[in-house]
């Protein structure tokens, strides 16, 4: 049994020669998917006459192109490269290229696999006895009945079998007084919290941005769920950025007077693309409003900001990973984050927000399985992927209508659009809404009382520069005390400006000590920013 096909070969380098548009609908052909080396310079021939526009090509015209090539050509030549362009076009059948392109890539994906040393022996054994048909007949039927990604779940689920042998062993019972006291000694030098994230109280009270543990946000439409998303990665990975309060560049300091370092980032975007995410990047680290840098109409010293905001990116270019999915599903965004986390060494995952698409309903619409389910089970997943591989991973999702009203009650998990199981698994869960002008003068009136006794600052209801214009309603907060509980803060969607003001129970009545785990940070000013941003230093 060998692990190519002539035949599938020659179908998919005719149908490219009869259309070559065909590598506008597959993108993943690629020349390394050929084994054949003739096969290979005619694939790379044809795709190059592509790119240079041709729409229609005939086997003297791609041997014309491979003759301009000699060490490719003598190959070609001694292979009789030309009577396999003129047999692949004359049997080419466009209406079943699908069946023979999906043929041609598991073999070569099984190549792939058997080349790296993973176990494909449902599929492939190497040296079957000729007197053994039946086995070369079951080994057959297995590869021509599995999709790529069930072959990957196979080599992926071996795998995983022998990963669970070693690492958790096969008995997982286990005595509480075991390793009690060296848990205490740990949590002592390595407590249960991770870097701080936007928001000085929202992050206290979350602790920061915890390995393991999977947050869950709820919005409505472009209220901020991705731009928050990217300032609290941007917070996690850059210790650098600008300070609204002090007005100039500052850097993070430990409890210690150490620099805090950064720490790596994985975003994955649904409907975003990398310049947008750029733009807003360089808002939130620079301070200066997106719309100046969207319509380069800058106000006095912004342009300095947003240049030394750049520099900040390009310093830790290493620590800030973007990854566009446009049809998100189960298999491939858990494939993303699987090897961000195994390869990359990241530790905190960003991954836009949870919502369905035509991929993730065609994955299961055989099964049945509704809409409802289908994200429940993306948020479980990721939930798992956080505790299994030890990484902080933060998602969102829409709000149902009831969370749209801005009536200024508390929400929670029975607002989120489709189904609030989708919040089942989350260690942390908030819904985040903004407050208009009619329900603030209601909530105000409500708040004053306690302003006037002092337990509310009297400036952050009388003020509107001060006034809180979102609320973060905690709903869930896994091993942690503050769930119920609202924070009012002031934000600034254009820039990434953010100030927690106060925390109040669900029925708004003030808490009068907030946690305060990273309200005392410290951060050291970058005084010199500008002759640095000049000299080429950050």
């Amino acid at each position: 049994m060998v692990l190519s096909d002539n035949v599938a070969t020659r179908q998919v380098i005719g149908c490219l020669m009869l259309n070559p548009l065909l590598f506008l609908e597959y993108p993943d052909l690629y020349s390394t998917d050929f084994d054949n080396k003739v096969a290979r310079i005619c694939f790379l021939s044809i795709k190059n006459l592509y790119d240079n526009g041709a729409t229609k090509l005939t086997p003297i015209e791609v041997d014309q192109e491979i003759s301009q090539y000699s060490n490719s050509a003598a190959i070609y030549n001694s292979g009789n490269g030309l009577d396999l362009l003129k047999e692949a076009y004359e049997f080419a059948t466009l209406s079943n290229f699908e069946l023979y392109y999906n043929r041609f890539k598991k073999y070569s994906l099984l190549r792939r696999l058997h080349k790296s040393g993973y176990d494909i022996s449902k599929y492939y054994k190497e040296n079957i006895e000729i007197d053994d048909p039946k086995l070369e007949a079951e080994l057959q039927k297995n590869f021509d009945e599995a999709s790529l990604e069930e072959i990957l779940n196979n080599v992926e689920g071996n795998f995983n079998l022998i990963r669970e042998e070693f690492l958790r062993g096969k008995n997982n019972q286990g005595n509480p007084a075991e390793g009690i006291f060296e848990l205490i000694d740990e949590l002592q030098k390595a407590p249960n919290m991770g870097p701080s994230i936007e928001g000085k109280i929202f992050s206290s009270a979350c602790r920061g941005a915890r390995p393991g543990c999977f947050y869950l946000k709820s919005s409505s439409s472009g209220s901020g769920k991705t731009r928050t998303s990217i300032f609290d990665a941007c917070h996690i990975a850059y210790p650098v950025r600008w300070s609204h309060d002090k007005q100039c560049f500052i850097r993070e300091i430990t409890n210690e007077g150490e620099e805090v370092q950064p720490e790596k980032v994985l975003f994955i975007v649904t409907e975003m693309d990398k310049e947008e995410l750029q733009t807003i990047m360089l808002a939130y680290l620079s301070g200066v409003n997106e719309a100046h840098i969207l319509t380069g109409k800058y106000e006095e010293g912004e342009l300095s900001r947003v240049k030394y905001a750049a520099k900040i990116i390009k310093e830790y270019k290493d620590y800030f990973f973007i990854e566009e999915i446009s049809e998100p599903d189960l298999t491939n965004v858990e494939a993303t984050i699987k090897k961000y986390a195994t390869i990359d060494n990241i530790h905190y995952v960003f991954f836009d927000y949870i919502h369905s698409t035509a991929n993730m309903i065609s994955q299961f619409e055989r099964s049945g399985i509704n809409e409802a389910s289908i994200l429940m089970m993306m948020a479980n997943q990721l939930k798992q992927l956080a505790k299994d591989y030890n990484i902080f991973i933060s998602s969102a999702t829409q709000v149902n209508m009831g969370a749209m009203s801005d009536d200024g009650e508390f929400k929670n998990e029975t607002n989120i659009r489709s189904s609030k199981a989708v919040a089942d698994k989350a260690d942390v869960g908030c819904v985040m809404t903004k407050i208009g002008e009619k329900t603030w003068n209601s909530l105000k009136a409500s708040l004053m009382p306690a302003a006037r006794d002092g337990r509310i600052n009297i400036k952050y209801l009388e003020n509107e520069d001060y006034r809180p214009t979102h609320i973060i309603d905690i709903y869930k907060m896994r091993r942690g005390r503050y769930k119920n509980v609202r924070i009012w803060t002031h934000l600034d969607l254009g820039n990434g400006y953010r100030n927690d003001l106060f925390m109040t129970t669900a029925d708004n009545s003030p808490i009068s000590n907030p946690p305060d785990l990273f309200l005392s940070a410290q951060e050291e000013n970058i005084r010199n920013w500008k002759e640095r941003l000049l000299n080429g230093q950050l």
